[in-house]
């Protein structure tokens, strides 16, 4: 129950969060490489971000929040890209696409921050020592901070929102938003406190690794149904958004939930966890290859998707 009730709570909470974000973006006129890779990506990923951060504030053991800061990368690259990849392919047959590859222009700007990121993450774990986590952790940051800086130089005007807040007066629109964000956030926090106890509660019961069992659990119950949005804009052929919806929130979850977890936590990974790290990074890759010309087929898009259970099964081989 607590599982479900956190849930529920969590994805109330982003639902809200995620227009109330989106009607500021389209106000204040901000590019569309930004609106989709930083508003559209990192308010549809704050709900697995609180996971971990309420977990390690709430005395959860550290492998719920380590599995839940690695398991939303593994998730996006591979799950989350083979449901895109299906959707284009469906889409594409029915006739609302005219054609099955999708625009990737945003991947070859996010891969490579990506990559870099999950690099740095993979140093930290091998050589782990506490200094070398903090400099790596620091350096998350500033590349994040870079790649936000590219996002703002790059995209045309964003479009309307799918659901705007009809408020004549502008100073009462904004104080209206902000409170709905204020809101959301406070009940993303409840729920994702209740989702960390359930997921430890969970794991003690079955006798399982909290690390594996967070990992699998906390970024398909709580990202997943959230790339709707891609799903329903890779069905009308908007790639630049519906694709950096996606890769703009690797971004996100391989800088700052990674630093907090380097400097919050042991960071200790075993040779065999170590999957965690490598799985993404090797999907990431291999689509970024793929697309190196611009456009990536949906094949492609699948076939990674069938790499989200390899580190599980490294980890409990």
């Amino acid at each position: 129950m607590e599982l479900i009730e956190g849930l529920a709570e969590i994805l109330l909470g982003s639902w809200v969060f995620t227009n109330a974000v989106e009607w500021l973006g389209y106000r204040f006129k901000l590019p569309s490489g930004f609106l989709g890779s930083f508003v559209a990506a990192v308010a549809t990923a704050l709900p697995e971000t609180l996971v971990p951060i309420v977990a390690l504030l709430t005395g959860c053991r550290e492998g719920v929040a380590i599995g839940a800061i690695l398991g939303a990368p593994l998730m996006l690259s591979t799950l989350a890209m083979g449901m895109g990849g299906i959707t284009v392919a469906l889409a594409h047959a029915l006739g609302y696409r005219d054609s099955p590859h999708v625009r990737c222009d945003q991947l070859r700007l996010d891969a490579p921050h990506f990559l870099a990121a999950y690099s740095l993450a993979l140093l930290a774990t091998v050589f782990n020592h506490r200094t070398l986590r903090c400099a790596v952790a620091i350096t998350l940051l500033l590349l994040y901070a870079r790649y936000l800086r590219r996002l703002m130089r790059e995209g045309a005007p964003p479009e309307a929102p799918s659901i705007p807040l009809r408020v004549a007066n502008p100073v009462a629109a904004a104080a209206l938003a902000a409170l709905l964000i204020v809101a959301s956030v406070a009940l993303m926090v409840l729920g994702a406190e209740g989702f960390a106890r359930g997921v430890e509660a969970l794991s003690l019961s079955l006798g399982l690794s909290p690390l594996l069992v967070s990992s699998l659990l906390t970024p398909v119950a709580t990202e997943l149904p959230e790339k709707v949005n891609s799903v329903i804009w890779y069905a009308r052929g908007r790639d630049r958004l519906a694709l950096g919806n996606v890769t703009g929130a690797m971004v996100f979850q391989a800088t700052f939930p990674v630093s907090i977890g380097l400097t919050l936590t042991g960071w200790s990974l075993s040779t065999r966890d170590l999957a965690y790290l490598a799985v993404p990074m090797i999907a990431v890759l291999a689509l970024y290859v793929r697309g190196r010309r611009g456009r990536l087929d949906w094949p492609s898009m699948v076939a990674v998707s069938f790499l989200y259970p390899v580190p599980a099964l490294v980890s409990s081989g």
